[in-house]
């Protein structure tokens, strides 16, 4: 009897702290000031992490990866912390492998690719879209000479993954949730892909933004083929899990002086550049597909009759269920019903797989939206981020975080007067403006280097007056059911060399 008292006691106890933390957090708006130092103690005080443990939480999954020299990329930082059990965020860099036959002596213009992809109704879609996207994207990109080396190269070796001909993979902490019965599926259907573009390559359309449209759309396609099983087979339960669920997918691709935002959902890019008086400024190079987009509702209604117009988007989500409106997979939004009857009914444990009012599929696309910008040696930096930072930060918060960071992370190096050992004379004033700027960085010394951490600890902890909250981050690292009050955070930033970029553009004129 005791010990059953005992375990009443405990459970009566973790009640009582979930509830506290939960009216803490939410009477606080997640983002509001600072509690005050009168405020009640809560019941949890003595289990509150302290900054080093926060801090460990946070640092988990952090990366810095320096790229090549001579590239417009100097450096990018990623980190994510998951808040959905297990997370559906993932994310991935690349750079496209050159051809064996270009000479030595010709400079290779390379193409980086980085890429942030939200999934949701679990982590399998997002998880299969950031393993393949890239290499579908490197397809259609790759000229017909590097196709034919890379089929030739396949076909002496039977062994060889095509993705490996295509891609030079950057730092991923992400495990491959596929198994080997449906990772040979996914590389058949790659070789597929590379035989049927080097078959009908089109010397006249080699645009980027084209290519980069074409790899969202036939993988997607590939992955809704995938799920319906061949005459005669079962259902292959992995593949059709996988297209059940879904992600969204935000895609960088840098050439030179070229930057190619490919977007599809509601992950977003923005740009960290500098105005004329060098103050930060941001670029929006996305936009979010979903009810607040009033372009994307437009979009979506024309493409289904008007007498639809009130079912389509109800509770400002697709169909009343999803609220991107462009997303990879989801069959149930794109599947006809007949197909959704036969292949999903049987294997759905979440009531009817065919939506209410489900009268004109399909409803959602992967088609992206592009966006082209032309490099400067103003812009800084790009932030690639699912929209568990947007939730919690504006696009302006970011730029300007990310620009002070920057500044207090110089304050780190030890001070040299002059950076090139030339034994100039320099100028007192000079001296005293370098020391002067040198203590402003010191004020603003972060506690985390890696520029992507420092955004998830404001973004779990951003008051509205600017400020850091130590104990709402404590509170929100150690709330029992963390996807009640955010999402899974993850962010890529990427730091363009700007006297590559520099030179580019004289060299261009």
């Amino acid at each position: 009897m005791f010990r059953s008292f005992i375990t009443a006691l405990l459970q009566r106890n973790n009640h009582i702290r979930s509830s506290l933390l939960c009216s803490r957090i939410v009477s606080s708006s997640y983002h509001s000031d600072s509690h005050n130092d009168d405020s009640p103690q809560s019941t949890f005080d003595e289990q509150r992490l302290s900054s080093q443990e926060a801090t460990g939480i946070l640092r988990t999954h952090e990366a810095s990866i320096d790229l090549e020299a001579d590239c417009p990329v100097r450096y990018y930082e990623v980190n994510y912390l998951g808040a959905n059990n297990p997370p559906e965020d993932r994310q991935a860099q690349a750079r496209l492998r050159s051809s064996s036959s270009i000479p030595a002596n010709k400079k290779d213009t390379s193409m980086y690719l980085f890429g942030v992809f939200d999934g949701h109704g679990g982590p399998l879609c997002s998880d299969v879209v950031g393993q393949r996207l890239f290499d579908y994207i490197a397809v259609t990109l790759l000229s017909p000479k590097q196709l034919q080396e890379i089929l030739q190269n396949i076909q002496s070796n039977t062994s060889t993954a095509a993705a490996a001909q295509l891609l030079h993979s950057y730092y991923n902490p992400y495990k491959d949730s596929r198994n080997s019965k449906v990772k040979e599926l996914h590389n058949t259907n790659l070789v597929k892909h590379i035989e049927e573009i080097y078959s009908t390559f089109d010397l006249d359309n080699n645009d980027i933004a084209h290519a980069l449209e074409n790899a969202f759309v036939k993988l997607d396609r590939d992955i809704c083929a995938e799920a319906i099983p061949p005459e005669q087979q079962p259902v292959d339960e992995d593949l059709l899990q996988i297209a059940t669920c879904g992600s969204c997918a935000c895609v960088a691709l840098v050439k030179e002086r070229d930057l190619y935002i490919a977007n599809c959902g509601d992950a977003r890019a923005i740009l960290g550049t500098i105005d004329d008086d060098g103050n930060p400024r941001v670029i929006n190079l996305s936009h979010d597909h979903n009810s607040k987009n009033t372009s994307e509702v437009e979009r979506l209604l024309n493409e289904h009759p008007s007498s639809e117009s009130h079912s389509v988007i109800r509770s400002d989500r697709l169909l009343g269920l999803l609220m991107p409106f462009r997303a990879f997979g989801d069959i149930r939004f794109k599947w006809p019903a007949n197909y959704l009857k036969e292949y999903v009914q049987p294997y759905y444990k979440k009531g009817d797989a065919i939506p209410q009012f489900y009268l004109t599929p399909p409803y959602l696309t992967a088609k992206p939206e592009i966006t082209k910008h032309k490099l400067t040696r103003r812009d800084k930096f790009l932030v690639l981020a699912t929209d568990g930072v947007w939730d919690q930060l504006s696009a302006e918060n970011v730029v300007q975080l990310v620009f002070n960071h920057q500044k207090g992370i110089l304050s780190f190096d030890r001070f040299i007067l002059s950076k090139d050992n030339k034994q100039t004379q320099t100028k007192l004033r000079d001296i005293n403006e370098l020391l002067l700027a040198r203590q402003q960085a010191i004020k603003n010394q972060p506690i985390d280097q890696n520029t992507a951490t420092h955004l998830i600890r404001h973004a779990l902890a951003y008051t509205s007056k600017g400020k850091f909250d130590s104990k709402l981050l404590s509170d929100t690292l150690t709330f029992p059911n963390p996807r009640s009050i955010r999402d899974d955070i993850t962010i890529t930033v990427i730091y363009f060399d700007c006297d590559y970029i520099d030179s580019q553009e004289n060299a261009n004129g």
